[in-house]
């Protein structure tokens, strides 16, 4: 897997590292996030933790996959999002009883 950086900014107000590359990957599917993580984490010496992928995409048919991601200095406080589902099973218990 080739990696190709396109543009690194050095964002200050959120202490973090913003950067978009292009991965060639031939005769591989496209890498999940969890690998891109990993090797963002040891190429910018950061735990793989710092390390956020906002998106990966690839056209189809070809080899190329464009990625955004952050990498923040300290851990960062992420909102988990819940899903749709969870919600209504919530609220079917809570009728329920």
């Amino acid at each position: 897997m080739e990696w190709e950086v396109l543009d690194e900014k050095e964002n200050k107000l959120f202490n973090r590292k913003e950067v978009k590359l292009t991965l060639k990957h031939p005769k591989l599917s496209t890498p999940s996030k969890v690998e891109i993580v990993k090797e963002l984490a040891a190429r910018y010496s950061s735990p793989e933790e710092n390390v956020l992928i906002d998106y990966v995409l690839t056209h189809k048919g070809t080899n190329e996959s464009f990625v955004k991601a952050k990498i923040y200095k300290e851990k960062p406080k992420v909102k988990v999002k819940k899903s749709k589902e969870g919600k209504k099973g919530e609220a079917q218990t809570s009728q329920a009883k």
